[in-house]
């Protein structure tokens, strides 16, 4: 037993490392709003409940269900679109070059002159959080990986669900390190979470902007190639 809690905490910091960088964002955000420790304790509430609910689905036999799927979603990728699929894709290639022409327009706010107009509620928070997870679930392969662990122990429902709460909270303590750090420097934090809000606001701005505007000529580029003969994204082969 005292095995497999070290590799499942080995792989559950690592897992949690991969999510800190986008769970950030919003928890710097929540930790200097109005109702910062209700609503960090909420997002991470969110995380963690999505997780356990998806690892107790898999431990009770889910994952024979997302074989299945999976195999479908393959075999549909690998098909060749239709002209309906084509237009879809081209109109949200256009999108997405919209917005990020959009958001290239905001100028960004610093800590000293940023309102409060975006501030995350509790409930919020944790829907966000939520939606976060289940959206990333598909490329969490570390947490496959814990599942597997921990099916091939061959342990009794109840030993797997208390060791899938460990997994977890394990998991959590990077984002819980944080509403410590706010606990313990009180309003003192503001200063540096502010800090934090901008630059990771500002910075992921221009990723997403870099992103859309390389993302929306991609698909519109790749869609018209379809029509012509010369696909760029062609995983049909």
């Amino acid at each position: 037993m005292f095995e497999l809690l070290l590799t499942l905490t080995t792989i559950s910091l690592l897992d949690s490392m991969s999510a800190v960088p986008i769970a950030l964002i919003p928890l710097a955000i929540i930790l200097n709003g109005r109702t910062p420790l209700t609503g960090a304790i909420s997002f991470i509430s969110g995380g963690f409940i999505v997780y356990f609910i998806f690892g107790l689905l898999i431990l009770l036999g889910l994952d024979n269900l997302i074989d299945k799927y999976a195999e479908q979603f393959i075999s549909y990728m690998k098909s060749e679109p239709d002209c309906v699929e084509l237009i879809i894709q081209i109109i949200i290639g256009f999108i997405m070059i919209y917005f990020a022409w959009q958001f290239s327009r905001r100028a960004p706010q610093d800590s000293n002159t940023r309102s409060y107009d975006t501030d995350i509620k509790p409930v919020q928070a944790f829907l966000l959080s939520a939606s976060i997870n289940i959206i990333g679930m598909w490329g969490a392969l570390p947490y496959f990986a814990a599942m597997a662990q921990i099916l091939k122990a061959d342990l009794e429902t109840a030993s797997m669900i208390w060791i899938l709460v460990y997994y977890n909270l394990v998991f959590a303590l990077p984002l819980i390190g944080f509403i410590l750090l706010r606990i313990m420097m009180g309003e003192r934090a503001a200063v540096v979470l502010g800090k934090m809000t901008d630059f990771f606001s500002h910075w992921g701005k221009q990723v997403i902007v870099l992103s859309l505007y390389l993302l929306g000529p991609l698909l519109i580029a790749d869609g018209i190639g379809w029509f012509t003969g010369y696909p760029i994204l062609n995983f049909t082969e």
